[in-house]
């Protein structure tokens, strides 16, 4: 505030600062003149800040200034740009989540795991990390999918006490084409 002040005494000062001086040394055509003194002192004091300030709140809330700012400032690595999402949870299935195949290491080392699609979900925030898969499978100790569970309605996994969460890509078939690889491979 005391900055605005200051810049708005010095454009003052060197656009009419003759003319105020002149009024300081006849102070007799100061009070012949109060009527314009007074209406100067609206628009100088209050139209033209509240003016300036409408100006530069109305660039800066637009968005080409946004984006253009927020450009400046992650080319030149001074800030990073800030990211609502509450969690990495909810970032990894948040919008747009990826399909493909989850993986799920828990704490005693037990895998769990499926495929993860269209029809699949993820909680989010501020609810339990927990998984609906649309297809379970069984999954080897070294983490690798062997087989379809039995539960044609999908699975619940609860990764409340998750190690590790891993993404693989691929859809449906990719589980049983990579199988079909490994097995051609050891034999």
């Amino acid at each position: 505030m005391i900055a605005a002040t200051a810049a708005f005494a010095g454009v003052y000062a060197l656009l009419f600062g003759e003319r105020v001086v002149e009024y300081v040394r006849t102070p007799d055509r100061a009070l012949s003149d109060v009527h314009l003194l007074g209406v100067a002192f609206v628009v100088l004091a209050l139209v033209i800040p509240w003016l300036v300030a409408r100006c530069i709140y109305w660039l800066v809330s637009s968005g080409p200034y946004k984006r253009a700012s927020l450009w400046v400032l992650t080319k030149l690595h001074l800030r990073r740009p800030y990211d609502p999402t509450p969690s990495a949870w909810d970032f990894a299935f948040g919008n747009g989540a990826r399909v493909g195949w989850v993986r799920v290491r828990l704490d005693g080392g037990v895998w769990l795991g499926g495929y993860y699609g269209a029809n699949s979900y993820a909680s989010s925030y501020p609810h339990p990390h927990e998984l609906f898969v649309e297809e379970g499978w069984v999954i080897n100790d070294d983490g690798t999918f062997t087989d379809v569970c039995h539960a044609p309605g999908g699975m619940i996994i609860n990764c409340s006490g998750a190690v590790t969460v891993d993404f693989l890509p691929g859809d449906a078939d990719t589980a049983e084409a990579d199988d079909d690889a490994d097995e051609q491979e050891v034999g």
